[in-house]
């Protein structure tokens, strides 16, 4: 259990989950500010990391370019995952494009795990606001929010302190990357993540939503 003497900071819920389940956690980014503070975090508690990364064959240029420079910065392994082939795509429909894009590749990354550590933040706001540290499903599959207490602000602070660039796209308007057809700059005041465009005005892509873990 996650007691009292590991609720303030990230890195104290983050080592507790790697001690825990060990080569049975699993470490996913999308290669944000959250995601990128994490990996810096678990790297500092152990050396072997390895993450999975959703290269969904949509991504901006930029974001594959910081993807191999953030591996030779931190020294960790990112595995990328792609899709089967010949799936659908945005233009069809968005919500079947995220599925076999990004849901179906990530759950057969988490097979054989027990946990999983991502960077989702309670004050993204929407389906993630008041999210916990620690979350658990009906078959017991728990996922590690290490960061839901914190805000942007101090994960970009975070990253700054440690000499950690961010992805370039963020200081040119954007608030949060996902694929280059759905991610557009925000407007004036906007959340960070209000540019990024999922079906029906959805908020999530579904690997948080319509996931269904299979673990052997």
């Amino acid at each position: 259990m996650l007691s009292r003497a590991h609720l303030d900071e990230p890195e104290q819920v983050l080592a507790w989950a790697m001690d825990t389940w060990g080569v049975r956690l699993a470490f996913t980014t999308g290669l944000g500010p959250g995601g990128i503070s994490l990996l810096h975090m678990a790297r500092q508690h152990r050396a072997d990391i390895t993450c999975t990364f959703l290269d969904t064959g949509f991504h901006f240029p930029d974001t594959l370019d910081y993807l191999d420079d953030i591996q030779d910065l931190l020294d960790v392994e990112i595995l990328s995952i792609h899709p089967t082939p010949l799936g659908p795509t945005w233009r069809e429909d968005r919500l079947r494009c995220c599925d076999h894009r990004k849901v179906l590749p990530l759950q057969e990354a988490l097979r054989g795990k027990d946990a999983w550590v991502n960077a989702r933040r309670a004050d993204q706001g929407g389906m993630r606001g008041g999210i916990p540290f620690v979350e658990r499903d009906s078959a017991g599959f728990v996922k590690i929010n290490p960061l839901a207490r914190k805000t942007r602000a101090w994960v970009m602070a975070y990253l700054a302190e440690h000499g950690i660039p961010t992805h370039p796209l963020l200081s040119m308007g954007y608030g949060s990357l996902g694929c280059q057809p759905c991610t557009r700059k925000l407007r004036p005041g906007e959340n960070e993540r209000a540019g990024r465009i999922f079906a029906g005005g959805k908020t999530e892509c579904g690997i948080h939503t319509r996931l269904n873990v299979e673990r052997t």
